[in-house]
């Protein structure tokens, strides 16, 4: 879905309870750009732009992608309980931080395909933010 300014402004200001980070124009993340569930929640001012951002509710297993496009920006929400999901398909990355790991689910969907001669095959169709994990130990 695709949402205007002022839509997007009270759309992330109302995600209460989920955890993500979100990357301003022209700036890097920090850590104020990052919110964990039950800490603090995502928030903006009027004057700050989205340039992209993921936000996952673990409660709801809902994951929510913003990416600004030309004059607005595009919302893709994703039910990853609607999705089969195994162990392999949720992957873990290191950030920056040293105590931050970001969780993203492949989403395969199996489809014919005409190219093996209409058999079905698992295709990829994105990524889902599945939300972090905080591992002390790896601090240094």
């Amino acid at each position: 879905m695709k949402k205007n300014r002022d839509e997007i402004l009270k759309y992330v200001n109302g995600l209460a309870g989920y955890e993500g980070y979100i990357q301003l124009m022209s700036e890097k993340i920090d850590e104020k750009h990052i919110f964990f569930a039950g800490e603090r929640s995502p928030s903006l001012s009027e004057g700050e732009l989205i340039y992209e951002a993921h936000f996952f509710s673990s409660s709801q297993n809902k994951s929510i992608f913003i990416r600004q496009i030309n004059d607005g920006w595009f919302v893709d929400e994703t039910d990853l309980d609607s999705v089969k999901l195994s162990e392999d398909d949720v992957k873990v990355f290191y950030t920056k931080s040293s105590d931050i790991k970001i969780k993203m689910a492949q989403i395969w969907i199996e489809e014919n395909d005409e190219l093996c001669e209409g058999l079905p095959v698992l295709k990829f169709k994105k990524s889902a933010f599945a939300g972090f994990i905080r591992d002390k130990k790896d601090e240094k």
